[in-house]
């Protein structure tokens, strides 16, 4: 169908057929309007776009094709301005009856105006796209950064290309100090750490694992890192997407965790050694003081001196171990620290190489508030990490001075304010980094070769020193040495005023023929104490359990007086058998023993209400006055 002619034809050539032609090959619309607003001509392109021909368009009016149409608070003000003022005008909006973006430019002519339009829908929702797109990664980017996990993208040569607010809390870097960056001088002090996790992200496309790393202050940190390739469509890299997570403090409990578990089980095994020891130990002991009974000659005495003082030792170290293992107090008294350093001397001071000089100053100093055992330890410890500290010889020093305290050392709230007696322990020797003094406390830390130490020495010095109220304090430096000092309460006057009536009367008490079960499962000690007692003015039975004990009190019915029962027992057990005396036969006494105090059996045992207990190794002394306290306490008055 021949399409209407154009109403400017004869302007254009005198309605040339070719114009036409020409005007329809065009992939923009065209549209002719009259000054009233009548369509004159429309090319191919505006048919499409107004979905309509153009003999049912042309000769009509603008207002009667699309009446009410919401495109004119857009399109028709410009449309005006062109007609009415003669002015190019220009418009991009949506036409919403069309259901098109149209980009339109409106050109004045002598009979009305001539409208190109441009359909750009897809140019705009490109645009849209790309806006949308825009914006979700804005907030992506918020997104990155409220998270506490560093994200990072770095290009193929590992320079960093995007670094957000975690990797600045991580790290300490800002953004604009990392961009740019090569991130193996940025965070590794060994690049080396980081080459083969980047050979194998580079082969596979990803890696994880954990890396120490390093922040901007020289923190070493321990991160996580899952790590990604960004490739293209053809599957090369184009660069690399990194998410770290910092978790020092993560592994620093953990490790924490381990060492508390490592710590248990040594105290269940230090329990079990120390159970055994002291048991061995308890016979010896007391064999030793009825020897002393038997007026031996001189040489004799000081055999049996030498032997006592060995014993003693041993069940004091017996109990030091479980004094760090388990936290079980020793005994308080008042301590002159001379006495402690000439003890020392004749421990370790006579043995150090002669490569090493000790200088030792005294000084009048108050007792310290402790137990001698313990602080002995310490001070032994001290002395041989000096004594390794100088392989090639040097100089020990060792000073004992009085010292007022008003603040904390080292800025710490470690020591309450009063009168300590400070015993320093210094060395000429290699010192230590700052590193190293940052962890010497550590249970299990060592500097020291495989099998040369356990890394318990300082931690359970540490140990005992807060348990003593006191404080160790550290002072090294790398190739000059170190001093560790040593702080402990001195004693006060009411801590004296104790020291003072605690001296014990030496006098032993003896007994009237009194009947004593005596019960334990080891028959040397079941021996040594019924013939200490036998000597003493006691008659004895033995049992080596619980059970076998019931029977022999069922035997002397209404004779024995009392149970000394050992706590940890086969078969039936100290607590139980103390449970069937006190429900069976309440008016005998009790005394219990053990060769470790803090056993769940003792606590049992004081729970069912026995108030009388000895642990092992015990004297002589201290089993004869345990046993006359309750054989009193048990008898009825008058």
């Amino acid at each position: 169908m021949p399409r209407p002619p154009h109403r400017d034809a004869e302007r254009y050539g005198g309605g040339d057929p070719r114009l036409d032609e020409a005007l329809d090959q065009i992939a923009d619309g065209l549209i002719f309007f009259d000054r009233q607003w009548r369509y004159t001509y429309l090319n191919r392109a505006a048919e499409r776009y107004l979905r309509l021909t153009a003999d049912e368009v042309v000769g009509k009016t603008l207002g009667a094709l699309f009446p009410g149409d919401p495109a004119e608070q857009d399109f028709g003000g410009p449309l005006r301005r062109a007609m009415e003022n003669g002015e190019v005008t220009y418009v991009r909006a949506y036409h919403a009856t069309l259901d098109l973006w149209l980009e339109t430019r409106t050109y004045p002519t002598v009979e009305g105006i001539a409208v190109h339009m441009r359909d750009v829908s897809d140019l705009e929702r490109q645009r849209r796209e790309l806006d949308e797109a825009t914006q979700r990664a804005v907030r992506m980017s918020s997104l990155l950064d409220i998270s506490n996990e560093a994200f990072i993208t770095e290009d193929l040569e590992y320079r960093v290309t995007y670094w957000n607010s975690g990797a600045e809390q991580i790290y300490g870097w800002t953004r604009d100090e990392a961009i740019g960056r090569d991130i193996r001088d940025l965070i590794y002090d060994d690049a080396t750490r980081f080459d083969e996790p980047a050979a194998t992200l580079a082969a596979t496309g990803r890696w994880s694992g954990e890396l120490q790393q390093r922040s901007k202050d020289g923190r070493r940190i321990i991160v996580a890192c899952r790590w990604q390739a960004i490739v293209d469509d053809e599957g090369r890299p184009t660069s690399y997407f990194a998410v770290n997570s910092d978790v020092t403090a993560l592994r620093e409990q953990q490790e924490q965790q381990n060492r508390a578990r490592r710590l248990e089980s040594l105290g269940t095994l230090a329990g079990g050694i120390a159970h055994d020891l002291n048991n061995v130990l308890t016979p010896l002991l007391m064999s030793v003081q009825l020897l002393r009974t038997m007026q031996p000659a001189r040489e004799q005495e000081e055999l049996l001196d030498g032997m006592q003082s060995a014993i003693t030792r041993g069940a004091n170290m017996i109990s030091q171990v479980l004094s760090f293992a388990r936290g079980v107090e020793g005994a308080r008294d008042a301590v002159h620290a001379a006495s402690l350093i000439d003890e020392l001397g004749t421990l370790t001071l006579a043995v150090l190489p002669k490569s090493i000089d000790v200088e030792i100053e005294h000084a009048e100093v108050p007792p310290l508030w402790g137990d001698a055992t313990q602080i002995l330890q310490v001070l032994v410890n001290l002395v041989t990490n000096a004594r390794d500290a100088m392989p090639d010889g040097g100089t020990l020093r060792i000073s004992v001075q009085e010292q007022e305290v008003t603040a904390s050392p080292e800025g710490r709230s470690v020591l309450e304010p009063g009168r300590y007696v400070a015993v320093a322990v210094e060395d000429s020797g290699l010192g230590m980094s700052p590193d190293v003094q940052s962890r010497i406390f550590e249970p299990f830390f060592t500097t020291k070769n495989p099998g040369d130490g356990t890394g318990l020495g300082l931690a359970s010095s540490l140990a005992i020193a807060r348990s003593h109220g006191g404080y160790l304090q550290v002072h090294s430096e790398t190739g000059v040495g170190s001093r560790f000092t040593l702080f402990v309460p001195a004693v006060d006057d009411t801590q004296k005023a104790d020291a003072e009536t605690s001296i014990p009367d030496v006098e032993l008490m003896s007994g009237h023929g009194e009947l004593v079960l005596v019960i334990d499962d080891e028959e040397s000690i079941r021996t040594i104490v019924s013939q200490t007692l036998t000597r003493n003015g006691y008659r004895t039975v033995q049992a080596q359990n619980g059970r076998d004990a019931m029977a022999l009190l069922h035997e002397h019915a209404g004779s024995v007086r009392l149970v000394f029962t050992d706590m940890m027992m086969p078969i039936m057990d100290g607590a139980a058998t103390a449970t069937y005396v006190m429900e069976n036969h309440p008016g005998v006494a009790i005394v219990a023993s053990s060769g470790l105090s803090a056993s769940a059996a003792v606590d049992r045992a004081r729970d069912a209400g026995v108030r009388h207990f000895i642990s092992k190794p015990f004297t002589a002394e201290t089993l004869l006055r345990t046993i006359r306290d309750a054989l009193i306490e048990e008898s009825p008055p008058g």
